[in-house]
């Protein structure tokens, strides 16, 4: 088995000495989904800024393998607003 690392870069870079031991990349590429989507439930569930947010895996030389890069946002429709436009544009 061999070891990856999950280093997660969310305004500051987190590296990660540990890591963990996969059989292959498609194991290490799941764990590296669910570790993130994690992270950003709690990250937007707490109204914390993910609009940057990335994780590069490394192999045991420290080769980059998976890089995870996306924008999540949430915004709150105010619906009083919505009405009032709708009205006004009639």
């Amino acid at each position: 088995m061999a070891r990856y690392f999950f280093n997660v870069h969310d305004g500051i870079s987190i590296p990660d000495t540990v890591g963990s031991e996969h059989p292959d990349l498609q194991s290490a590429r799941r764990e590296a989904v669910e570790t993130i989507a994690e992270r950003l439930r709690g990250a937007l569930l707490n109204k914390s800024d993910v609009s940057a947010w990335l994780m590069n895996v490394t192999d045991e030389q420290g080769v980059t393998v998976i890089v995870l890069s996306f924008t999540a946002a949430v915004q709150i429709v105010d619906q009083v607003y919505l009405a009032a436009q709708e009205s006004g544009a009639s």
